[in-house]
């Protein structure tokens, strides 16, 4: 694997935090961004966070044509007692933002091609329950 170039990475971030920022501002669903400081979790009702490390990709060439592939990772959390109800509502929040065959402009002339959306197993912790999401994209002819 290897790292996106830094400029590419940020705007594709960039882009990607812009949709699922609106997104989870349209549902109330509050959002915990990497490197920024944040009250405590909300007490009920589940929240989002996306993943701080780096975004990587595969140069994959088949017959001449090359691509980068990647994923990017939204965690869905709720406090102890919440239920599944609240997990699976703010995961549809994000499944309904990046829907497969969704260009994601990324300014700079990098356009993103959503690929997939993957959802994990449930993961039972003290602090709640954590369900974690994965929207996979492309860039066609890098």
């Amino acid at each position: 694997m290897t790292s996106l170039a830094q400029d590419v990475q940020a705007r594709l971030r960039a882009a990607f935090d812009a949709r699922l920022g609106a997104a989870a501002a349209t549902a109330g669903l509050p959002v915990r961004w990497p490197n920024t400081r944040g009250g405590p979790p909300p007490a009920a009702g589940a929240w989002l966070v996306p993943s701080p490390g780096p975004m990587e990709a595969v140069t994959a060439g088949t017959g001449g044509h090359a691509m980068l592939t990647g994923r990017q990772a939204v965690e869905v959390v709720a406090p102890p007692g919440s239920g599944m109800a609240a997990l699976d509502a703010a995961a549809d929040v994000v499944l309904a933002a990046f829907p497969p065959g969704t260009a994601l402009e990324a300014g700079g002339g990098v356009v993103a091609e959503l690929t997939a959306v993957s959802r994990a197993a449930l993961m039972l912790d003290p602090e709640g329950a954590r369900l974690a999401l994965a929207v996979l994209w492309r860039i066609d002819g890098a």
